[in-house]
């Protein structure tokens, strides 16, 4: 029998909800929504329910709670950062501190930067930026 990982899952969603430093309402019945579509349930089992209300952010461990899904196949750990980007777009705010969070949570996980690449915030050399505009500017 597969051992039920729902209590590591709701850590690492609410960690991300809490990763830019403060939790918003909109991020918390997120963690919730999706742990309860998950679970296939209208409400969530009261043991987990206590565990989302009293999650603590300074007793986290990302790499313990994430070497639990290490070893799954890369499509069941891009579900899961897929997970944390949509607490982290829940608020309709996207920061450096959410992304950070999500690389390091991939980075834990032994996933190449490629395989979440669309999830995370690009940040362009200017150098780059300046070549991309004078082929912008170019005619033929």
């Amino acid at each position: 029998m597969m051992k039920d990982r729902i209590d590591l899952l709701a850590d690492i969603l609410m960690a991300a909800a809490f990763s830019d430093g403060h939790l918003e309402g909109i991020e918390k019945a997120t963690v919730t929504r999706l742990l309860r579509e998950t679970l296939g349930v209208p409400t969530l089992p009261m043991d987990l329910s206590f565990r989302i209300n009293d999650f603590s952010m300074a007793e986290f461990k990302l790499r313990e709670t994430a070497a639990a899904f290490a070893g799954d196949p890369p499509e069941t750990k891009r579900a899961l950062l897929q997970l944390v980007a949509a607490v982290h777009a829940s608020d309709s705010e996207h920061d450096f501190e959410e992304d950070a969070f999500l690389r390091q949570l991939a980075g834990a996980l032994g996933m190449p930067s490629e395989a979440y690449a669309d999830l995370v915030i690009h940040i362009l050399e200017q150098v780059d930026l300046v070549d991309s505009l004078a082929r912008v500017r170019a005619v033929g």
